[in-house]
């Protein structure tokens, strides 16, 4: 039997300002370029844009339409390999890679169908959260295909060796409650309350110290690599070379028995 993806549905391309929030919508069936230049450029815009405070992933989608993944961006031609293997997935990197670097609070909510790729993205944010009707399913391996986005280096340390083999390498399939255990998703949301739920989650967000929790990010991410030593040092070196402004405001706030106001430097 012949194994093949259904065709994709419009791209839902419209960002959207929620709370000084980007919110990007990937509720296609399959993705192409354009999606992950989206979400490369919407990280980028984030982490460089004083006024915005994080961004939010709303990811329903099967992952990479292998049949057409559309025209490649003028700057990449020269870049992605060829051969048999098919078109090495640069620009899903850029994209990944972009999210790893993004120092803002970044979190995907997860749709109906999440797989191939669309883990991938997922596995970016900082936060998951999966509705009651999500299912998490990685065909990649069923279809011969590689995960090259560099998922096999992230995904082990999010859930375990052991579950990230099964999921990689044997096409696990997950629901909500699964995902929940295994701590990939931090929480679940009814479907009856999702999207109030996407929008409570950028209200947070926006009122989140988020130059506080950039520092923190700028720590936790490099010091997966290194020793405790290292770290330490590390750890004291950021400190000392970056001023959060919103620390004055939290300890005044805690005198004064009241909730913070934070602006996010």
């Amino acid at each position: 039997m012949t194994y093949s993806k259904p065709e994709a549905k419009p791209i839902m391309t419209k960002a959207t300002l929620s709370s000084n929030v980007l919110k990007i919508p990937l509720e296609q069936d399959l993705l192409d370029y354009a999606a992950y230049i989206r979400v490369k450029d919407a990280a980028e815009e984030v982490q460089n844009t004083s006024s915005l405070r994080g961004l939010v992933l709303v990811i329903n989608s099967q992952g990479d339409n292998l049949g057409d993944m559309g025209d490649v961006p003028g700057e990449y031609v020269h870049r992605i390999p060829k051969g048999d293997h098919g078109a090495g997935p640069i620009i899903q990197q850029d994209a990944l890679n972009a999210l790893w670097t993004c120092m803002k609070p970044t979190a995907a909510f997860l749709g109906e169908k999440v797989g191939g790729s669309s883990i991938d993205l997922a596995s970016f944010c900082d936060t998951r959260v999966a509705s009651d009707s999500t299912i998490l399913q990685d065909d990649r391996i069923t279809l011969g295909q590689t995960a090259s986005t560099g998922i096999t280096y992230l995904l082990p340390r999010l859930i375990g060796l052991s579950q990230a083999m099964r999921l990689l390498l044997m096409g696990g399939s997950f629901n909500a409650d699964a995902l929940l255990n295994l701590q990939f998703v931090h929480e679940i949301v009814p479907d009856c309350n999702w999207q109030s739920r996407i929008e409570a989650m950028c209200d947070e967000i926006s009122k989140m110290p988020t130059r506080a929790y950039e520092v923190h990010k700028m720590q936790v991410l490099p010091q997966l690599d290194i020793s405790h030593d290292a770290a330490m040092i590390h750890s004291l070196g950021i400190r000392q070379t970056h001023v959060i402004k919103d620390r004055q405001e939290g300890i005044q706030a805690w005198r004064e028995r009241r909730a913070p106001r934070f602006t996010g430097e």
